[in-house]
């Protein structure tokens, strides 16, 4: 299976540039994004975006179907903030924040204005701070995250942690591909009963294939004197670009100063 996002960072046109240059401008940008108002937030958003796409040349569309997967859950969230149900008795209590509603029973189900207003800022808060982690995601190799954090001083049982962690991802992804072609390929879905047989018999084989999996992986750690501590090499030479670094001091000093202005 071609692991498309992982293929990204280490094909993006932001390959040469120093990872923990990416990393200090994303991180600086996902700090001002936390802590501004909604319309700094929203030029962070096109901003990282115009430095995902347009320099690194991640194409519209990955990033789309990724962003498309991140707002999906966003959304399922709001409902929570938007609506709102009193009791028909204290209908009048809530009419100066009501956009709207409808009864149901001895209820009132209304949209609040003060949730909309919450909601509002909590998308863009989320799609700012979404803009600058997927920059990291499809910049930045995860090895390199990890040499960073080992240069850090970050626990080395943790940094091993994420390390399996980031490759189980992949098996499992591996596995689960491999069981459902086979599925389709014998004809697993075509009705609704079939189809329902063949989702429990793809999870029940994804397990015990995840684990066969885990066993190889151990296996192949210890044929290769495994000692604890995972070693990750890499001869990627990196180029510093004194371009890249003004254009992203002088972007968030200038979003910092747009933000004064709201305060």
């Amino acid at each position: 299976m071609h692991h498309h996002l992982d293929a990204y960072t280490h094909t993006n046109h932001l390959r040469q540039l120093p990872p923990l240059q990416k990393l200090i401008f994303a991180l600086t940008a996902l700090s001002i994004a936390l802590l501004a108002h909604p319309i700094t937030q929203a030029a962070i958003f096109l901003w990282l975006i115009i430095w995902t796409i347009g320099y690194a040349r991640i194409p519209v569309k990955v990033y789309g179907r990724v962003l498309l997967a991140i707002g999906f859950f966003l959304l399922t969230s709001l409902p929570a903030l938007l609506l709102n149900v009193v009791p028909l008795d204290r209908i009048t209590t809530i009419q100066a924040s009501s956009l709207g509603g409808l009864t149901i029973g001895n209820w009132y189900l209304f949209l609040s204005y003060s949730g909309l207003i919450q909601a509002s800022e909590i998308v863009m808060r989320s799609l700012a701070s979404v803009s600058c982690l997927l920059f990291i995601l499809f910049t930045i190799p995860f090895a390199e995250l990890l040499s960073i954090l080992r240069q850090c001083r970050f626990p080395p049982l943790l940094l091993d942690l994420l390390m399996l962690m980031y490759r189980f991802i992949f098996l499992f992804l591996d596995v689960a591909t491999q069981l459902q072609l086979a599925m389709t390929a014998r004809g697993g879905y075509r009705t609704r009963q079939s189809w329902m047989q063949s989702v429990a018999l793809l999870a029940g084989q994804l397990v015990v294939r995840s684990l066969q999996r885990y066993q190889q992986f151990s296996l192949g750690l210890a044929a290769r004197g495994f000692n604890g501590e995972f070693q990750v090499y890499s001869t990627q030479s990196y180029n510093y670009s004194k371009r890249y670094a003004l254009e992203s001091l002088f972007g968030c000093i200038g979003l910092v100063i747009f933000e004064l202005k709201f305060r």
